[in-house]
């Protein structure tokens, strides 16, 4: 798994590639259960999703996470220690460089230049518009006589016979 930072100024984006689609939706759990983000996982692709957070929110993200992780990954040397300042300085340092794992891969994966237009393929065919253009005739669509294969002389036909007789 490959984590990507995209910088935006007052926010950020936080790439997450990876083969396996439970493994990004772990990442995404991660960052929202640490308090990165709040908002949803935007997909780009089977192997690639991203969030929206702050660099505020980030730094807090590593700082939680790098607790957990040191209790987690090594309980007898950190168990019970939780609030001493060899442990802070630990998760401090773990988090700095997690932190700066993150900020070498930076990425533009996202455009957000409004004059940026996302085309996509799709099937492109000619619509077929009738040269015989109708006009609605509302009483009769009311008295229930027009259908797709009723023509207009034949609408006013029939009107013309109901009304003569």
């Amino acid at each position: 798994m490959k984590l990507v930072y995209q910088s935006l100024g007052s926010a950020s984006y936080i790439g997450i590639e990876s083969k396996d689609e439970n493994e990004i939706v772990e990442q995404y759990y991660s960052l929202w259960n640490h308090g990165a983000t709040g908002g949803k996982l935007h997909w780009m692709s089977d192997t690639f999703a991203y969030i929206s957070t702050t660099p505020e929110a980030l730094e807090d993200y590593f700082h939680n996470s790098s607790y957990h992780l040191l209790l987690n990954n090594y309980p007898d040397t950190w168990e019970g220690k939780e609030e001493t300042e060899e442990f802070n300085a630990e998760i401090h340092k773990l988090a700095e460089k997690r932190l700066a794992d993150l900020m070498e891969n930076r990425e533009t994966f996202h455009s957000t230049n409004p004059r940026t237009f996302d085309y996509s393929l799709g099937k492109t065919e000619a619509r077929q518009i009738s040269t015989e253009v109708q006009a609605f005739d509302e009483e009769a669509h009311k008295q229930g006589y027009v259908s797709k294969n009723t023509e207009r002389s034949e609408l006013l036909e029939s009107n013309n016979l109901t009304m003569g007789a």
